[in-house]
This record gives structure tokens, C-alpha cells and sequence, in this order.
């Protein structure tokens, strides 16, 4: 059993978790339960708890965990102290054998999630080598020494349970499993927690309670719409069948939207992709990806097809376009590499092309044509996308200038207002810059196949 410490605390809200595979001293349960798996949550973080962020993980948990058969009986948010989170944890200890933690796993001296799981469970850590080498690997580290000190923390798992690799970011999830009870803890960053939920929580759970587990699943990525205006469009128009799960991620701009059903027969897959090309008819424009593809694969895709380059020059976007497309794995291939700058005047010099000095905003669209034009003349590429610098608009509004296109066709240029600040606004243009290829590319891929067509 777990030690008993501190008096319960009550902060109703919400939270989160993660686990791996079982531990040695599990218990493990591989038939289906007929009676509910019972949980509770508890999410960590200062900044939940004074508003700065908004709580997501209770709803995707547990409309994710429900039709699974697991019951939550409870969530609590706690700010990042130990005694609050140990209260925490009594409380929930006393109500359930499962309990979920969000947050706390970073490197920074306020994430004690790792520590406090260890004091109330009484199961040490240890560092463990094969995270080592992942930390070794991802902060290109020839020695362990070379490692910082607040980053090798994140290498310290349970000594009883499981850790859970995490490929989007370098906190791992922890299992805690004394063989009666399970506290699985995972950081707190949607675009990590959702994905670990979905592909390995849940086969945890089967396995270890006894759980369903989802038979087959269809993932869908689109970006350029709102996640409500899908739901919308579903609920609208699309009779939904009552054993269809539905999740969605929405981040920085894009939506992940997958469908989920309990079997895994053929005629279970067809409903699927049946759900799939029904939803298509009213928002199919919008998809980009349906095999797990990011924004930027499929750019770097479509351009391999066709063996066409791209060159990228960057202005109101900082570098962030070059960023998003140098993490492609084929990007070499087809990435001729991105020009940035502070302003368009800097860009002009670089690209040694002569720009007369105006605020009107037609010669600044034509401006951006032509440093579109000449960064793919130097660079030798069949394609061209330039981000103008930021230009202030009427009543305080911002936007940019993106020109983007084909040497060979010409380049549209299309204005943009900015929406947000920092990461946000860049990530918005990021996403509507390369929506912009994306589309255009695939315009010509149909251009092609209709010229074909005899």
C-alpha cells in the first residue's frame, strides 16, 4: 500500500497522466471487465491555477478513457508544491487503485512531480540507462558528464513500474506501481500527452485493468479551420453512430481529429473510412494529412513528386517557415534553404535587388513578387515563398504580404493580417503560408492529372 501522508486537500479541476508497460510487480488483468476501471486526476501547475492557461486534459481524458470503461470519480488541480500535490494524492489513494498526474517532469527546480511521486509511494528512482543515452542522443552529448545536471533528472524512472518514452519532448512518463495501486505521471504539454494517451495508455490499461482497448482508428489533420467548426459540420450533417469514439487535439493552429471504433473488423474499418468521406464532403478542403503526415511532409511530399525545389525568404515571419520545413526528414532533397531578415531593405541587399523606399501598399505587394522571383533565381528553384515584413494596417491592424508560386506560372501574392503574438503569431503564419503551397501544389497536381486524362 502506499504511505499515508498529510491530510486531504480539495482543488476540484482537472488533470491528466500517463503510463508504459507493466511493471514487474503488476498484476495484470487480460480479460475484458464487465464492472467500470475507477480513476481519479490530478493536474499540477501554478499556472492553471491562476488562470494563464486554460484546463483541457479532464475533457480529453476522460472522453477519451469513457467508452473504454473507465469511470473518473474526481479531479483536482494543485499549484506546484509538495505538500499540496502529496495532499492530493492521499485523497485520491483512498478512492481508487488508478490515478492520473499531468504536469511537474520538467527540468526547472518547481517541477516536483517526480520527487513527491517517489516520497508517497516509498519506490525509489533510478537513473535509467536507456534514457541516458536517448538525453545523450537528442543534446548531441558525446559523454554523460556533458549532460546538464537539471536535465539528467528527467532520467530518474521508478525502480517498481515503467517509464514511457516520449518522442515529442525529453520528460518521460512514470509508472508508479507498488502491485496494487498505479499513479502514472506524464508532462503536461497537450501535443505530448494527448498522442501518449492514445497509443500507449490505453493498451496499459487493457492489459493491466482490464480495460477495452479501441479496435481501429482513422486519424484526420487539418488546418485553416476551426476544431468547433468541425464539430459543427459533424453534428450538422452526419448521423454518428453510438460506439464511435471521437478526440481531437487542436494546437497552434492546426486540428488532429480522430475517429475511434471498439472492433477491428473489416466491415469496422469500412465504417470508418465511410464516417471519413462523409465528414470530407463539408470539410474535406481543409485536410492536409489522413496517414499522420505534418503540414510540412506534405509540402515536402508533394514537392518531391513532382521533383520540383523551394526556396523560402523570410521576413514578418523570422525564420519560422525554415524552421518547420529543416525538421522534415526529405527536406534536403527538395529544401533549396530559407533567407531571413529584419526587414524587406536587408532582404533586397541580400538578394542583391534594388527596392525604392514606399508606404504604398501595391508597391509593396509588387516588392515581395519580385523578392520571391530572385531568391529563386539565385538559389536555381522551381519554387518561391517570401513573407514580407510586418506593415501596419488601419485602426492598429497588422499584416504581411506572402507571395508564393511556381517560376514557371508566376507568383500569386495574397495579404495576411496577423493574428497573435510571438510563438502564436508565427505559428499562424506558419500555418497559413504553407496551407498557401499546399493548396497551390495540389491545384497543380489536378491540373496535371486532367491534361492526362485523355
Amino acid at each position: 500500500m502506499f504511505q499515508r501522508l498529510f491530510p486531504p486537500i480539495v482543488s476540484i479541476s482537472l488533470s491528466l497522466i500517463l503510463l508504459f508497460q507493466p511493471a514487474a510487480s503488476s498484476r495484470p488483468n487480460n480479460t475484458v471487465s464487465d464492472s467500470p476501471t475507477d480513476y481519479m486526476i490530478i493536474v499540477t501547475g501554478g499556472e492553471l491555477l491562476k488562470g494563464v492557461y486554460a484546463d483541457g486534459h479532464v475533457h480529453f481524458i476522460t472522453r477519451t478513457l469513457g467508452p473504454l470503461g473507465c469511470r473518473c470519480l474526481g479531479s483536482m488541480c494543485v499549484g506546484d508544491a509538495r505538500d499540496d500535490l502529496l495532499g492530493a494524492l492521499r485523497y485520491a489513494g483512498e478512492r481508487v487503485n488508478l490515478i492520473l498526474v499531468t504536469g511537474g517532469l520538467g527540468p526547472t527546480d518547481d517541477d516536483i512531480t517526480r520527487k513527491t511521486l517517489s516520497e508517497f509511494t516509498g519506490i525509489g528512482l533510478r537513473e535509467h540507462p536507456d534514457v541516458k543515452e536517448f538525453m545523450m542522443r537528442r543534446f548531441n552529448a558525446d559523454s554523460w558528464d556533458k549532460v546538464r545536471e537539471n536535465l539528467r533528472r528527467q532520467t530518474q524512472t521508478p525502480v517498481k513500474g515503467a517509464y514511457l518514452p516520449n518522442p515529442n519532448g525529453t520528460a518521460v512518463g512514470l509508472v508508479f506501481d507498488d502491485g496494487e495501486k498505479v499513479i502514472a505521471a506524464m508532462p503536461g504539454p497537450p501535443r505530448e500527452l494527448q498522442p501518449m494517451i492514445q497509443e500507449q495508455l490505453i493498451p496499459f490499461l487493457a492489459d493491466r485493468f482490464g480495460v477495452h482497448s479501441i479496435g481501429c482508428s482513422l486519424l484526420m489533420r487539418f488546418v485553416g479551420i476551426g476544431e468547433s467548426n468541425i464539430d459543427h459540420a459533424m453534428h450538422q450533417n452526419m448521423i454518428l453512430p453510438d460506439d464511435l469514439m471521437i478526440s481531437s487535439l487542436f494546437e497552434l493552429g492546426r486540428v488532429d481529429l480522430t475517429f475511434s471504433l471498439p472492433g477491428d473488423a473489416p466491415e469496422d474499418r469500412q465504417r470508418l473510412q465511410a464516417l471519413k468521406n462523409e465528414l470530407l464532403q463539408y470539410v474535406g478542403d481543409y485536410l492536409y494529412s489522413d496517414d499522420g503526415s505534418t503540414l510540412e511532409d506534405c509540402v515536402i511530399r508533394m514537392l518531391a513528386q513532382k521533383k520540383h525545389s523551394l526556396v523560402t525568404a523570410e521576413t514578418g515571419s523570422g525564420g519560422s517557415i525554415a524552421a518547420s520545413l529543416n525538421h522534415v526528414g526529405d527536406a534536403a532533397k527538395v529544401y533549396s534553404g530559407g533567407y531571413v531578415a529584419p526587414s524587406d531593405r536587408i532582404m533586397a541587399e541580400m538578394l542583391d535587388i534594388s527596392l525604392s523606399p514606399s508606404d504604398d501598399p501595391i508597391a509593396r505587394q509588387e516588392q515581395t513578387r519580385q523578392i520571391a522571383q530572385r531568391a529563386c533565381e539565385k538559389t536555381v528553384s522551381d519554387w518561391g515563398l517570401t513573407v514580407s515584413q510586418e506593415i501596419a494596417g488601419e485602426g492598429g491592424s497588422r499584416f504581411v504580404w506572402i507571395a508564393y508560386g511556381r517560376m514557371q506560372e508566376g507568383f500569386d501574392v495574397k495579404r495576411v493580417s496577423l493574428r497573435g503574438h510571438g510563438e502564436t503569431g508565427h505559428a499562424n503564419l506558419v500555418n497559413y503560408a504553407l496551407d498557401l503551397l499546399r493548396r497551390k501544389l495540389r491545384d497543380l497536381e489536378k491540373k496535371d492529372a486532367e491534361r492526362a486524362t485523355p
